[in-house]
């Protein structure tokens, strides 16, 4: 009877282990399938991307299903959207984001608003509005169709369609093991090959495809339609001459449907009389108030005596360029908190605090923030200064792109 007994513990024993055995087998396969198990919800006809953004329509909505898809993680958990929120301005409201593995990153993740990589090839005429439309041929890029962007923080890329495939293989980030995996994983969702087809003419997919049509969306991610003072965008300072303190409040001027308060208009002629911000965050750039299509445009703002993070010094290892970094857009800049590329400043209160007593000595401070002497500037901004000029940052806000279907998550049900 003890044998039989021992006999049937064994052979019971042998069955739990190979269901555990084999358990494990079915949740292993199962780790490795794609996170994202519906297809993202597209409407029937893509959006108008090609008049408003000169980008054809179809390349567009590849780039922007790519764009929201956690597959193009290595364990499918994150995505490009994941840090750059349609509702921040494509920003993030954390100091510092969480990559695939979970730890912190060491710089803010920057909005990425107005990045256009390449130019338009071809015009066709749109039947729907009765429009001529400039638009992007949807094929590889070449050096006649790019342009050179300074991309991150520290300047480091200028390719777009090099750039946006960065994030996700840097371990850090999104830590895909590498491309040809990538392209493996995105064949295996079925949602992929139509899109591929309707984009590029068949449903071959490709790594260059895959930046391509990132780059197509983020050539989306553009806002004009700033407020306009007084028909083009400027305000008549002789109306502030010779008042004291420069501290005259204009009445209040309107273009269109857009109007600025007074506290508003006071603001802007702070911004661009005054102070000169616009020295630096240039409104002819496309509407933006920054440089981010410059290549050029990299400053050190006295953050620091001694910076930790040295910026375009860390890539060149010169000592002229520690502390070196890219001027951001002030587009939607109410909404894309916290400031700066460690995201020290938590308002805006605070980042004209840094500007008005708080900027430091160090040997790379910009000649722009410097004294006859040699001493940091303080602009010593008033406090009634400082909430006009709030103000008026406030109103550089496009509530359409923060919110147009066209531009968000189709993942989201």
């Amino acid at each position: 009877m003890k044998k039989i007994n021992l006999a049937i513990g064994i052979s019971i024993g042998a069955v739990l282990a190979s269901a555990v055995l084999i358990s494990c087998k079915k949740e292993t396969v199962q780790a490795q399938q794609p996170a994202s198990l519906s297809e993202p919800n597209l409407p029937a006809a893509t959006y108008d991307y090609a008049s408003k953004h000169g980008v054809e329509g179809n390349l567009a909505t590849l780039g922007r299903v790519l764009f929201y898809d956690k597959n193009l993680s290595g364990n499918k958990t994150i995505s490009c959207g994941s840090c750059h929120k349609q509702e921040y301005a494509f920003a993030d409201n954390v100091q510092f984001n969480k990559g695939a593995n979970g730890i912190a990153l060491k710089r803010n993740s920057p909005s990425i608003q107005g990045i256009k990589g390449f130019r338009s090839e071809f015009s066709f005429f749109n039947t729907q509005n009765g429009t001529q439309v400039t638009s992007v041929v949807p094929g590889m890029p070449t050096k006649t169709n790019q342009t050179q962007v300074l991309l991150f923080w520290d300047g480091r890329q200028r390719s777009v369609s090099d750039m946006v495939l960065n994030p996700v293989l840097n371990h850090n980030e999104m830590n895909t093991p590498d491309l040809d995996q990538l392209v493996v994983n995105l064949g295996q969702l079925s949602y992929y090959p139509g899109l591929f087809k309707n984009a590029f003419g068949d449903a071959a997919i490709t790594k260059e495809r895959i930046s391509f049509a990132l780059e197509g969306f983020l050539a989306c991610l553009n806002t004009t339609s700033l407020t306009v003072v007084d028909g083009d965008g400027t305000i008549p300072f002789s109306e502030f001459e010779g008042t004291a303190n420069n501290n005259f409040i204009p009445p209040v001027s309107t273009a269109g449907d857009a109007t600025l308060t007074p506290l508003e208009r006071q603001g802007k002629f702070l911004f661009h009389s005054k102070y000169n911000c616009a020295q630096c965050h240039d409104p002819s750039n496309q509407g933006s108030y920054g440089t981010v299509t410059s290549p050029t445009q990299m400053f050190n703002i006295g953050l620091d005596e001694v910076y930790a993070d040295k910026g375009l010094g860390a890539l060149t290892h010169l000592p002229g360029d520690q502390g070196i970094f890219k001027v951001p857009t002030l587009k939607n800049i109410s909404l894309t908190a916290p400031y700066m590329h460690d995201g020290r400043f938590a308002n805006l209160g605070e980042v004209l605090d840094h500007y008005s007593h708080n900027i430091k000595a160090n040997a790379n401070l910009s000649p722009k923030f410097l004294n006859v002497d040699g001493t940091p500037k303080k602009l010593n901004i008033q406090p009634a200064e400082k909430q006009a000029l709030i103000a008026f940052l406030n109103t550089l806000k496009d509530d359409d792109f923060l919110t147009s279907p066209m531009y968000s998550d189709p993942f989201k049900k």
